[in-house]
């Protein structure tokens, strides 16, 4: 009987040692694998993250983009696409329309040079900025041509604001490299109402509403080139 307790200790003895000389490599290959599979999601996660960040970072780009495109560069307000995309609104079909031009700009562009003709943008912009609302918008149409739109109720409010504007830049002067002294500049401006501009053809079109504003107000703005400059014109 001791022989068979003897012999039965000796096998499972043998057969725990045989066990452990088996599961052994398996449980490392198991604890291989979980590193693996561990480092495999770390690294889709860092592949996730960066492409959430990089999305953002494209569409803010985008957002970017877009933005400089409607902004003119020299003068950092609205350019002529920038106005147009936003006076569709329908809540801009009440106020006025302001076109202000420099007057003799090729003069001061063909005397003192092109930098100094920026210079002067640049100042003639902070001035008609001052001088405006903050819901007013401005933006720069090309050369020295600015355009504006104000929500004003009447004629007296926007014949009050456009002289505004001419005296805002009348009474500064402007100095410029190589000039002996400070320059004079003036502006011409031409007024129109935007409502006061329909006719039978314009309204079914907000559209042709502000387009025939648009006309008006280039008509009286070269009335007051005519008239001598440095002044404003509406009907």
């Amino acid at each position: 009987m001791s022989l068979r307790v003897m012999f039965l200790a000796g096998a499972l003895m043998s057969f725990s040692c045989h066990a452990d000389s088996v599961w052994q490599p398996i449980a490392t290959h198991a604890t291989m694998l979980a590193m693996v599979l561990f480092i495999n999601l770390v690294f889709l996660g860092s592949l996730y993250v960066l492409a959430i960040t990089k999305g953002k970072r494209h569409r803010a780009l985008l957002e970017t983009q877009v933005q400089e495109a409607q902004i003119d560069f020299l003068t950092q307000v609205l350019n002529r696409r920038g106005f147009e995309r936003r006076i569709t609104d329908k809540r801009y079909l009440k106020g006025y329309i302001l076109i202000v031009d420099i007057d003799d700009f090729k003069r001061i562009n063909d005397q003192y040079g092109h930098h100094s003709g920026d210079l002067i943008l640049q100042e003639v912009t902070a001035r008609l900025k001052e001088a405006l609302r903050e819901e007013d918008m401005i933006a720069r149409f090309g050369g020295e041509e600015f355009v504006i739109y104000a929500a004003l109720q009447n004629k007296h409010s926007a014949q009050e604001l456009s002289c505004r504007l001419v005296s805002a830049i009348s009474a500064n002067k402007y100095p410029l490299p190589g000039a002996d002294e400070p320059l004079s500049v003036t502006i011409s401006v031409g007024v129109a109402s935007v409502l006061d501009s329909l006719n039978v053809s314009d309204v079914t079109s907000r559209k042709g509403v502000l387009s025939s504003a648009f006309k008006i107000a280039d008509s009286n703005l070269y009335k007051a080139k005519r008239l001598g400059k440095n002044q404003s014109v509406m009907n």
